[in-house]
């Protein structure tokens, strides 16, 4: 006696766009009421031509953001310009599906949030965590200041690729977020485990500046001191606790300056600082290292700089004869190198004169 297995029936569902039937999954989940199946009508192939997202365009223009925000309304799902901006900064090294990457990060960390939790513009995200605090009274901030907070949360979800402050309160994420990107070194980038201690160190000062406010507030009342004490010492001894813990999470990774095994020699310096900043994706720096460097404050204090060591040193005939085939030398170096460059960028200008025809 034989026994036929059972097939499972796989569900189907019509597209409305290309009338064809396709299995759910290849359709995108709604938190729209208006779809029985809680499944959107156009799958997930036809959606993507209808948008037409390329990286060659400008995915932060108007139009293009009203097109992808007229598809997230119909399916209910919140915009959050944020987490727009990184899902392109990650489609740009991942090369996938834009739009279906922004659902999913929107799955993964909103799941059910709807169009009415949309966030349409970065610094809006920061004016309405500021004013989302009813309880505490806080400062507001200049326009200046507010593009500064939200640069470093974008900077930080950048190079992470994902938000690691969250889930934590709304009064405390600019803080945290200002605090590690300053922590975001190369050595700490490549090593997955230093970056998770640098968040928690992030997070445990956080927790202590909350403590060093409560004793603040129960300091402040001179009558009611004596009744406090024991609540201030319970807060004294777990701020103790939590730096120590701290101190040794910082001490074990290498990260602050006294145990810092990685730093190498020179990043502290104009140069070094500079290359971090390029490796890191801040081109602006180039140009403001160009600045410096060609600026009349900087010229002035290069030429008191060489007229103080000729004044201090005594060369002799010898000395300046060696100076000057030394000098020969790079300048032949230099003369070598400039008409490589020269051949190379007449190369790359014939390559684009054929891309422009």
């Amino acid at each position: 006696m034989t026994i036929k297995k059972k097939t499972k029936e796989v569900v189907k569902k019509t597209c409305t766009k290309c009338t064809k039937p396709k299995a759910l999954n290849l359709f995108y989940a709604t938190n729209s009421d208006n779809f029985s199946d809680k499944k959107y009508p156009v799958c997930k192939v036809c959606l993507k031509e209808n948008l037409n997202l390329s990286l060659d365009d400008d995915l932060l223009s108007e139009i293009i953001i009203d097109r992808v925000q007229n598809i997230l309304l119909e399916l209910n799902r919140p915009f959050i310009y944020d987490l727009w901006v990184s899902s392109i900064e990650e489609v740009k090294k991942t090369n996938k599906d834009l739009f279906g990457l922004y659902i999913k990060n929107v799955i993964l960390n909103f799941k059910k949030s709807t169009w009415k939790d949309s966030v349409f513009s970065s610094k809006e995200s920061i004016i309405s965590t500021l004013n989302s605090d009813e309880n505490n009274e806080v400062p507001s901030l200049s326009g200046q200041q507010v593009e500064s907070e939200d640069r470093n949360k974008t900077d930080v979800v950048r190079m992470l690729g994902y938000d690691p402050f969250e889930f934590e309160a709304n009064e405390d994420k600019r803080h945290l977020h200002n605090k590690l990107v300053d922590m975001l070194d190369d050595s700490t980038l490549e090593d997955g485990f230093k970056l998770q201690a640098s968040i928690e160190i992030v997070k445990g000062f956080n927790q202590i500046d909350k403590i060093n406010r409560a004793i603040s507030t129960i300091t402040s009342d001179i009558k009611q001191l004596s009744t406090n004490a024991g609540g201030i010492k319970s807060l004294i001894d777990s701020k103790k606790n939590i730096l120590a813990s701290l101190l040794k999470l910082a001490e074990d990774n290498g990260i602050s300056v006294k145990h810092n095994n990685q730093k190498s020699k020179g990043a502290g310096t104009l140069t070094g600082i500079i290359k971090t900043l390029q490796e890191k994706g801040f081109e602006e720096s180039s140009v403001n290292l160009f600045d410096i460097e060609t600026c009349e404050g900087m010229l002035q204090v290069a030429n008191i700089s060489n007229e103080s060591i000729m004044k201090q040193l005594n060369f002799d005939e010898n000395d300046y004869t060696s100076m000057i085939l030394d000098q020969r030398q790079m300048l032949q170096d230099l003369e070598s190198k400039v008409t490589r460059l020269e051949e190379e960028n007449r190369l790359l200008k014939i390559e684009l004169l054929k891309y422009k025809k």
